[in-house]
């Protein structure tokens, strides 16, 4: 004699036998997924990341940018507004002021020269990079330093040999495979010593942006952390509104950018004129 299950349990098993199927079809579907996004990049990989981090930098001839700042050193916040200027591989200039509005200090750096006014004290400084190396403790050149106000790639070696991978939400792209990346990237000076220079890059995949950059000298134990969020359109280019450095070095710093109001290609002057009653400076 068959026993009959009352209708009620029965439902209960049969839906319960339908969420597994669900569940089962639904982790196939993701894992299918992934392999075809794996499979797509397969023969290409780098060389393909790096084609289309290229056609996706933020290009311009000149550049106009306000912004908050915020940098903090030793425990201790200081925020204040800046108008940056740019003209491509050229020249970065920045007009810092107050809460008041009234310039406190200006700078204009080229590929060559770093240029400080302090009007607080009334003085100026002309030198190399020497200047913001020794500042943060970094090896900073004009096209690295530009990038990085950017949101564009740093670049690599023309010869490395570098390591690719891509997870549910990014690519990573680096010299260092992306495990040792990652731990890198929670505790940078706990890295292995296995190149003298590392560069991690973690971009969006849908946009191939630059969301997370690893920048480190292992020689000197210097080590940069950058984070680029809530890219905006600006003539239909993706840039980069909050940006975030971390400096890892003997003189730890944090540095903020809030950017707002971006324009571009408009005429504009880089006016740096030091007055006669300053006193030049040198570090």
């Amino acid at each position: 004699m068959i026993k009959k299950l009352p209708i009620g349990k029965y439902m209960n098993k049969v839906s319960i036998q339908l969420l597994g199927i669900v569940l089962l079809l639904f982790v196939f579907s993701c894992k299918q997924t992934e392999r075809a996004k794996r499979s797509s990049l397969e023969g290409k990989k780098t060389e393909y990341l790096l084609q289309q981090l290229s056609q996706n930098e933020f290009k311009f001839k000149t550049l106009s940018a306000k912004s908050s700042i915020e940098l903090e050193e030793k425990g201790k916040k200081t925020s204040f507004k800046a108008n940056i200027r740019m003209r491509n591989d050229s020249a970065i200039w920045i007009s810092i002021t107050p809460l008041l509005g009234i310039e406190m200090a200006r700078v204009l750096i080229t590929k060559d020269t770093v240029k400080v006014i302090n009007r607080l004290n009334k003085e100026y400084f002309i030198g190399d990079y020497g200047y913001i190396n020794e500042k943060f403790n970094v090896e900073l050149e004009f096209e690295l330093l530009q990038s990085l106000m950017l949101g564009n790639a740093i670049p690599f070696e023309a010869d490395e040999k570098l390591k690719f991978a891509t997870d549910k939400e990014r690519y990573y792209l680096g010299n260092l495979k992306k495990r040792k990346a990652k731990k890198a990237d929670d505790k940078p000076k706990k890295i292995e010593r296995e190149k003298e220079e590392v560069v991690s890059l973690w971009l969006n995949q849908s946009t191939f942006k630059l969301e997370d950059f690893l920048y480190s000298d292992l020689t000197a134990d210097r080590f940069i952390l950058g984070e680029y969020r809530e890219h905006f359109l600006v003539e239909e280019q993706l840039f980069p509104k909050k940006l975030k450095f971390e400096f890892q070095s003997k003189n730890p710093a944090i540095v903020k950018i809030d950017y707002s109001r971006v324009s571009l290609d408009e005429p504009m002057k880089f006016s740096f004129n030091i007055s006669s009653k300053y006193e030049q400076v040198f570090y």
